[in-house]
């Protein structure tokens, strides 16, 4: 049963930790980058991103990290130093995924059905009014998935020093 919680637990920060290097990432050398471009390259190399992500291995962590918690709950159930920094990890998840669907998610539907050319006036004003705003919710799901990250190491600690208790003579 140890092993089984290990696993749990390893499959939980690969997802978690993958969320939160990917919205950071996103945060502090994509977007910062696109800035950089012109306003029709970053408008069109954004969509592309959000297109390439939503049939990518994101969904992977995305989907499968509250799975990976709801598992370490449920197996830490009797250890509740772990099982109360699991909970905590998974709201760290709820509120990156309530960020995602009610800030990000709809900002990249817009971006993403807008049909522009190179030639169009105001690029610029439309790729500065997206890139604010989704950056500035970006940063709060980096943010809440950092936490969400950070209440699982708690979790993996307390719960690798409770099992070593456990068998020690």
């Amino acid at each position: 049963m140890e092993r089984v919680k290990l696993t749990v637990l390893l499959a939980a920060i690969l997802g978690s930790g993958a969320l939160f290097g990917f919205y950071f990432t996103m945060s502090v050398s994509i977007m910062p980058g696109l800035d950089m471009t012109e306003p029709y390259a970053a408008i069109t190399a954004n969509q592309d991103i959000g297109r390439a992500t939503q049939q990518s291995w994101f969904f992977v962590a995305l989907l499968g990290t509250p799975i990976a918690l709801i598992a370490g709950i449920a197996t830490h159930w009797k250890t509740p130093t772990a099982r109360n920094w699991l909970a905590l990890s998974l709201l760290g998840w709820v509120a990156m995924m309530g960020v995602t669907l009610a800030l990000n998610v709809p900002l990249n539907q817009v971006l993403d059905g807008l049909h522009i050319t190179p030639e169009q006036e105001n690029l610029a004003d439309l790729w500065a009014a997206y890139a604010v705003d989704w950056q500035k919710w970006n940063w709060l799901r980096v943010l809440t998935s950092g936490v969400s990250l950070i209440a699982l190491e708690m979790a993996f600690r307390t719960a690798q020093s409770f099992t070593k208790a456990a068998i020690a003579p």
